[in-house]
């Protein structure tokens, strides 16, 4: 995730009488551990089949098809555009350790054995809803493992301090029904009240095929809860289609 907390922010005051309470946001990044590329892993989600360490190991992700998984403009439904917001990385920290999977995601940080892939950047109206994908390979069984971190930081995370360039804010987290046809997939809410009164709360999917995963989120108002879930769908079953191709 990057730092769209601060554009969720404000995406929340503008359209307060709408009940808007969104925002949270990836991109491409390079750094540490994770480097762009090729033939190597994918990230994190939670499950429907949990899991473990002694999974199969599977193939990374070739280029081209992590390319081939991200969504398009001509995969949404009409209304919204292409976009693309400029790197704004912020460094979120917990001092709950079994809570350092939502941090990180928050920070958009490196992941141990983790090679991100394009990620692709979206809005509706004047910036009132927006989609961020992300595409990521793992080797070996990183994938599953990743997945089975951020499951467990579901089941026992319910509410998460975090501080972010000296600001301490508080974020829950509630899973959502997850999207089908993946291996793996997770979906959730997390809720970030960034001052008294004003919360933004983004929705989360991850599907795990293989060594590949799909993370996407969408920022828009409650009532737009259906749309994430089709969206969630739509981006799973691309993903999917590109895995096994």
């Amino acid at each position: 995730m990057r730092t769209r907390i601060r554009r969720g922010l404000a995406a929340a005051l503008a359209v307060s009488a709408l009940s808007l309470t969104a925002a949270c946001g990836g991109g491409d990044e390079k750094g540490g551990a994770a480097k762009d590329g090729a033939d190597k892993p994918a990230a994190g989600a939670t499950t429907t089949a949990a899991p473990t360490s002694e999974a199969p190991a599977a193939k990374p992700l070739t280029d081209a098809q992590m390319k081939a998984a991200l969504l398009e403009l001509k995969d949404l439904p009409s209304g919204w555009k292409t976009t693309k917001h400029p790197d704004a990385p912020t460094v979120y920290k917990t001092g709950k350790t079994e809570c350092q999977p939502f941090a990180d995601m928050m920070s958009n940080g490196d992941i141990a054995g983790a090679t991100k892939g394009p990620s692709a950047d979206f809005a509706r109206g004047n910036n009132d809803a927006e989609i961020n994908e992300q595409v990521l390979s793992f080797t070996g069984t990183g994938a599953a493992d990743h997945l089975k971190q951020l499951n467990t930081a579901l089941d026992t995370c319910a509410e998460i301090p975090v501080e972010a360039d000296g600001q301490k804010m508080k974020i829950t987290a509630k899973k959502r029904p997850a999207p089908q046809g993946a291996e793996e997939a997770l979906a959730f809410t997390l809720g970030v009240e960034v001052s008294p009164g004003i919360t933004i709360a983004p929705n989360f999917a991850y599907a795990r095929q293989g060594n590949g995963v799909v993370r996407l989120m969408v920022l828009a108002a409650p009532a737009a809860n259906k749309d994430f879930d089709e969206l969630a769908k739509t981006a799973t079953d691309k993903f999917v289609k590109a895995a096994q191709g």
